[in-house]
């Protein structure tokens, strides 16, 4: 499986490397939210070709409002960056409905089954992977993984119920993901993260 790459606060600085077409940042950008799209849709979708679909007009819209200045709150890119995956993948999923309707469903039923039942597999297997390595987490780490990345909670939200400031949460999380992307690559703990 790929290595998630390093992460980085996203701050008013990001956001500008961004826009003005830094490449280490855009490269960052990438690899860091390809990634996280790719967990995020790998059960949502049922093709390879749609998941890519899906991911690439993600990045798109993405990388067009921030060019545009759309994005308000930096610290909250990866909730816009799902959000809009979210917004996409519904208006595939509506256009491939509509598809179907106008061409008849005895035409929609040519997908090959072993490449979807091979998709399956591997999705099954990655979200295999991701529950084992959050399971491996402190209990802590595992909570705001949860609440901020898979619920896509908001932060103000997060922080009342965990009952923490703000500037807090961003230390959590930072270390949360951090010690999520060290399990995943192989990394063995550290007795501080135990």
């Amino acid at each position: 499986m790929a290595q998630l790459p390093e992460f980085e606060e996203f701050d008013a600085n990001y956001l500008r490397r961004l826009k003005q077409g830094d490449p280490e940042t855009q490269r960052h950008f990438g690899e860091y939210f390809g990634f996280l799209l790719q967990l995020k849709l790998a059960n949502g979708v049922h093709s390879q070709q749609m998941l890519l679909e899906v991911r690439q007009e993600t990045m798109l819209r993405v990388l067009e409002a921030v060019r545009e200045d759309r994005i308000t709150q930096p610290e909250g890119l990866g909730a816009y960056v799902c959000s809009t995956a979210n917004h996409v993948l519904w208006e595939c999923r509506r256009a491939e409905t509509r598809s179907r309707r106008e061409h008849g469903e005895e035409e929609s039923e040519t997908i090959d089954e072993r490449s979807g039942t091979e998709q399956e597999l591997i999705s099954q297997e990655r979200k295999l992977l991701v529950e084992r390595v959050l399971a491996e987490l402190p209990r802590k780490d595992r909570e705001v993984l949860r609440l901020v990345l898979l619920e896509e909670r908001d932060k103000a939200e997060v922080c009342q119920k965990l009952r923490i400031t703000p500037e807090y949460l961003r230390v959590l999380l930072h270390r949360a993901r951090e010690r999520f992307r060290d399990r995943l690559n192989g990394k063995r703990p550290k007795a501080a993260d135990r």
